[in-house]
């Protein structure tokens, strides 16, 4: 596995976007699943930092020299805070220890054209005080696709990753521990998408872009976390974090050979966090209490020379509604390319700053039963602002020079309404400040049937904090409320057989309401939107999962996740009305996901691993829901060899029977099909050595 993307694609009620760009817990996307909102759904943390939404599609999410990847499946607002409401990904790198080691690894792939080398080397620097680890990774790859407009690839990949990690274990002060950890990560790639309409074939993923699609993510990641061991059953730790992640891309507007269209698009997400825990453990009573702080500076710029459908501007029914038939406005829309062209540009600057406090008690009942109380206090602040301009970038129609002199009062009102348009796009907002507060409780009882297992059923709540806003079309800010659901969870935890098999299961109740959802104000007019809370939905599900040690070389893993996410009222924009899509499946949300591995290690050194998953089929949007869209999908992947003291080699394959189908797709502005389809079969290599 090299991205947490593998890890996600082979957990049960966790389902990967076609462009790896995010994913879905329980059938929540981690970003949305209206288009709304301005925080995520469910976030993810390297060492302790939160990776920013855009950073997500190209970011530090490697998995070389990493020591542990734990998703948390349903919300975590009681104790993670913010942004959790679906769950969480939290990704710990390696840390340094009081014993020298080291390793590599250089993997090399057919298809893609993967170069990848990491190195990691730690150990002391002062005996049983001071240690440290370095690790780096490099890697390059030309990708799947190709641009047939400049003969060049089309998804090339690059990135860079140093970290290092410095260890403070002071024996002046017994009980003290001090970690720092400073990362360095750069990643690029091209383009997502190919073309999936004739006359090209969607396997030779194909595309037309007369620009190079270009994204990069540089990331700089400090963290200090510190643990002070105050008696025996007391713990003291803090958590610091500053975060300096920018995203830049550039983007061929339509995707297509013809030129003069381009986006570009430049966030800077600067992050402080501070987090104070204290732990603690009595006969009576185990558990924590913590206070926690954010500060989330956000500098948002777009730019783009692009061309406007006029349809999508709701000029079409207009000219209709004015009294004009459907082919005198079909011809009046031919005179202008059936597009406007403009030029664009809108800043969004902001701050966040998020306060709270927190604490997560276990009282027992009894030797078997216990009794889990938690509670969160958060009070959020966002100060937002806008500016955008817009300006038409080509002459308009001339009505004194048609050639049907009897449009030429139409287009001269139609210029008249363009132009009123895009003035009225303009704007330079003043900066608007919004405060949220949530309680956020759990409850929860567990019961110790055995030593090794237990029952437990929990009820919490969930949040996603309100926001701002921003109307392109009417150049104006408007503010939205908070989002809240509340989870009723039952688990059981299990070993056996001397604790050679695990057996964990979880069954799930959500309801969620105040959903934030994205209308259109006005019918047909695509960029005409608002944010509102008017949503209603359920889910529903389960998942299973085992783990058994056969024998001393075989290991056998497996999971099985089903889940269902519905809503129960969701207005949406559709046509010229305000549909409700009641009982409509949650987009991207397939109900059943299934995963299991074999893993074989012989003293000699030699070891194989076989593991599958499949993901059901699902729908992509909310309301064409005639069939699940795209279809289900079973991958296999292998790897084998040998290692030795030192060395070793193996021989990966992912997708070994080459399942090849369509995972995204939409229809763009020019009527024809683009998205993405999963990998092929990819053939590889891979030498890793260890001290």
């Amino acid at each position: 596995m090299v991205s947490a993307y593998d890890v996600l694609d082979r957990t049960p009620n966790v389902a990967v976007d076609g462009s790896r760009t995010s994913f879905s817990i329980r059938g929540i996307d981690a970003f949305n699943v209206s288009g709304a909102g301005e925080g995520t759904l469910a976030s993810v943390y390297v060492d302790g930092a939160a990776i920013p939404r855009l950073a997500l599609a190209s970011g530090p999410l490697d998995l070389f020299d990493v020591a542990q990847v734990e998703i948390w499946r349903g919300p975590q607002s009681t104790v993670q805070g913010r942004n959790a409401l679906a769950g969480a990904v939290i990704i710990n790198t390696a840390d340094p220890t009081f014993s020298w080691s080291g390793k590599t690894r250089l993997l090399l792939t057919d298809e893609d054209g993967q170069r990848r080398l990491g190195m990691a080397i730690g150990g002391p620097i002062a005996e049983g005080e001071v240690a440290f680890r370095l690790a780096g990774e490099a890697s390059k790859a030309g990708g799947l696709i190709h641009n047939v407009t400049n003969q060049a690839d089309g998804d090339p990949q690059h990135s860079r990753t140093l970290r290092g990690k410095l260890l403070l274990q002071p024996r002046v002060l017994p009980g003290l521990r001090l970690m720092g950890a400073l990362l360095y990560d750069r990643h690029k790639r091209g383009t997502f998408y190919t073309e999936l309409d004739p006359p090209y074939d969607p396997r030779a993923r194909i595309t037309t872009s007369d620009v190079q699609d270009k994204k990069q993510v540089t990331s700089v990641i400090g963290t200090v976390l510190v643990e002070y061991e105050v008696d025996a059953g007391s713990v003291l730790k803090s958590a610091t974090s500053y975060s300096r992640i920018r995203f830049r891309s550039l983007s061929d507007a339509n995707r297509t050979a013809v030129p003069g269209q381009l986006s570009h698009i430049d966030e800077l997400d600067r992050v402080f966090q501070q987090e104070v825990r204290f732990h603690f453990r009595r006969s009576w009573v185990e558990g924590l209490v913590g206070a926690y702080y954010l500060q989330e500076r956000r500098a948002y710029a777009y730019s783009a020379l692009q061309s406007l459908s006029l349809a999508s501007l709701g000029i079409g029914r207009q000219l209709q509604a004015a009294g004009l038939g459907p082919s005198t406005v079909e011809a009046v829309l031919d005179l202008y390319g059936g597009t406007l062209p403009i030029s664009n540009g809108l800043t969004r600057p902001g701050v966040t700053d998020n306060h709270a406090g927190f604490a997560d008690l276990t009282f027992p009942l009894g030797r078997q039963l216990h009794i889990r109380m938690g509670l969160r206090y958060d009070v959020e602040t966002s100060r937002r602002q806008a500016a955008q301009h817009i300006s038409i970038d080509h002459p308009l129609p001339n009505p004194d020079e048609l050639a049907v002199p009897a449009l030429g009062p139409v287009v001269r009102r139609l210029n008249d309404l363009l132009l009123n348009l895009v003035q009225g796009a303009n704007s330079a907002e003043p900066p608007r400040r919004v405060r949220y507060e949530a309680w956020l409780p759990k409850l929860g009882l567990s019961y110790d049937i055995a030593p090794n297992m237990a029952l437990s059923l929990t009820a919490q709540r969930g949040y996603r904090a309100g926001g701002s806003g921003f109307n392109e079309q009417r150049a104006a800010s408007y503010d939205f409320e908070p989002e809240y659901s509340t989870t009723y969870e039952w688990a059981l935890r299990s070993s056996w057989l001397g604790n050679r098999l695990s057996l964990n299961a979880n069954l799930y109740r959500t309801d969620w309401r105040d959903q934030q959802v994205l209308v259109q104000l006005t019918p047909g007019a695509l960029y005409d939107t608002r944010i509102i809370n008017a949503g209603k939905s359920r889910l529903q599900g389960f998942e299973i999962e085992t783990h058994g040690a056969v024998s001393r070389t075989l290991t056998l893993h497996a999971g099985l996740g089903f889940g269902s996410a519905r809503f129960k009222n969701f207005p949406i924009a559709q046509g010229n009305t305000l549909e409700n899509t009641q009982n409509k499946t949650f987009p991207r949300a397939p109900r059943w996901t299934l995963s299991g591995s074999a893993n074989f290690t012989h003293p000699s050194g030699w070891s194989a691993n076989v593991n599958a998953n499949h993901r059901a089929a699902y729908y992509q949007n909310v309301m064409d829901q005639r069939a699940r869209d795209i279809p289900a999908r079973t991958f296999v992947n292998a790897k084998v060899g040998w290692q030795g003291k030192h060395m070793g080699a193996f021989l990966t394959a992912a997708n070994i029977f080459n399942v090849q189908k369509p995972n995204q797709f939409f229809v763009d502005t020019d009527g024809r099909r683009r998205g993405t389809l999963n990998a092929p079969r990819i053939l590889g290599v891979s030498f890793e050595g260890q001290l």
